[in-house]
């Protein structure tokens, strides 16, 4: 099932979890072989295929790599509208003046 990111408009397919308590799976249309960590499964009959995605992590992602499948990458990860808006960087201290009390008044 093909539709956009509703936070930067690109192209994504939607793979069902693999487990019947999970949330469907946003990722991304092409496979990347290098960073993807979402393995597909197709099932169901031809006329109402589902896609199924399984995360794979540690030895099981690692053998999956080294035999050149396919894999997804979840879409969360390569979102531009999801990455943090400017990172104060490692060893940078502010030295910021003390907050002013509010003067709120009470009635």
């Amino acid at each position: 099932m093909a539709a956009n990111c509703k936070d930067c408009g690109s192209e994504i397919r939607w793979f069902q979890p693999m487990r019947p308590d999970g949330k469907p799976m946003p990722v991304d249309v092409s496979p990347d072989p290098d960073e993807g960590t979402i393995r597909r499964h197709i099932s169901g009959p031809s006329d109402k295929t589902i896609l199924r995605g399984e995360a794979l992590k540690g030895d099981a992602l690692i053998r999956a790599r080294a035999d050149g499948e396919r894999l997804w990458m979840h879409h969360g990860a390569t979102c531009s509208e999801q990455k943090p808006f400017n990172p104060k960087p490692a060893g940078l201290s502010l030295n910021l003046p003390p907050a002013r009390p509010s003067r709120r008044r009470f009635r």
